[in-house]
């Protein structure tokens, strides 16, 4: 039952990404599947590899009433995943009233949000909201160290002691609201975090919540241009060699190793960015070729518009890059790189099936 299962989803994945793979070829227009939503460009963390916080952030933001009546837009309405990101989403007062937006806009979406964990009874409060109201939330919480190696990285005194309550809060919760609640925690792989990784990944299996591991990416999203956190490359090599196979430790030694990581991206085609202000990017990497806003002229028209068009043909040429989300939704999209991948590491995919058992 399980091989069944699992060959009958590959042959929708196959039929999927073969479509997908022919229009972005043909530059016949897709409708996003994945979304990214910058909730709030403000942050109170001050980390080391990250400057968001350093920016003036944006006054008028989106409300919950415009963020219900944009993703109410056809052009959303295959929107499976959305990601509520920042800055830090829990500075926003309305949170629970923009997650309810989403919800009421696209009720099929699968809702996440990501935090740095200095609000912790504000994301208690924001889940127990979601779950109570039949909305399913994935949350993501930053861990970049144990104790003070956390805090140092992040730049906040006592982040680790508010994540670690956090953590066995939502692990709480999850008892009672089962696949309602889903845990993950994110560590971003850097020099000044490298040492921490066995200490974060313990910490990780001994509260058994699934560790996602992250690569430090540059651009003018984090403002930090120029700021490389990646040098030593043998023992980076080590540490992604330690992490459990798949597809994207796979690019990761590719890029280590100085080869090319470049892929068919589906940015503006499955997925895009939705800033803060309104305006509509194709993902972090390239965060100034704004395409419209969304305040202006419908997400439909911003989607079909000229910009958009020449936006396309700029991920088209991308060299590639190293983003969780976006690699991972561009593979969901063309479906063919884990069919590839399996067929080059078959002794995975068995495992996975006899898992899945």
């Amino acid at each position: 039952m399980v091989g069944a299962s699992l060959m009958w989803k590959s042959l929708r994945g196959v039929g999927y990404g073969t479509k997908n793979i022919i229009y972005r070829a043909i530059d016949k227009h897709l409708r996003p599947r994945w979304l990214w939503f910058e909730v709030t460009d403000r942050c109170n963390s001050r980390c080391i590899f990250c400057d968001i916080w350093r920016k003036q952030p944006t006054k008028d933001v989106l409300s919950p009433q415009e963020v219900e009546k944009i993703l109410s837009d056809p052009l959303f309405r295959d929107v499976r995943y959305i990601m509520n990101s920042g800055g830090e989403p829990t500075l926003r007062r309305d949170l629970k009233e923009i997650i309810l937006a989403e919800h009421r806009a696209l009720p099929k979406a699968r809702i996440q949000l990501s935090t740095n964990g200095l609000l912790p009874e504000r994301v208690i409060d924001v889940v127990k909201f979601a779950v109570q109201h039949g909305i399913g939330i994935d949350v993501g919480v930053s861990l970049d160290g144990i104790g003070e190696k956390h805090d140092l990285v992040r730049g906040v005194k006592g982040n680790f002691e508010k994540v670690d309550w956090l953590l066995n809060e939502l692990i709480m919760l999850q008892k009672e609201y089962k696949d309602k609640i889903s845990i993950t925690i994110g560590f971003t792989l850097t020099d000044l975090t490298l040492p921490s990784l066995e200490d974060v990944r313990t910490y990780a299996q001994k509260l058994g919540v699934e560790l996602l591991m992250q690569w430090y990416n540059q651009s003018s999203f984090y403002g930090n241009i120029g700021k490389n956190l990646s040098t030593n490359k043998e023992l980076m090599v080590k540490a992604v060699q330690s992490l459990p196979p798949s597809i994207l430790r796979e690019m990761w030694l590719r890029w280590l190793d100085g080869k090319s990581i470049k892929f068919q991206c589906f940015a503006m085609y499955t997925f895009c960015v939705l800033k803060c202000n309104g305006n509509i990017c194709p993902c972090l990497s390239l965060w100034d070729i704004e395409v419209g806003n969304v305040r202006e002229s419908s997400p439909t028209q911003v989607w079909y518009s000229g910009n958009a068009k020449r936006a396309r043909k700029i991920v088209k040429s991308c060299q590639g890059c190293l983003n969780s989300w976006s690699t991972g939704w561009s593979f969901e999209s063309s479906f063919y790189p884990y069919i590839l991948y399996y067929i080059k590491h078959p002794n995975i995919l068995i495992k996975r099936l006899l898992k899945r058992r």
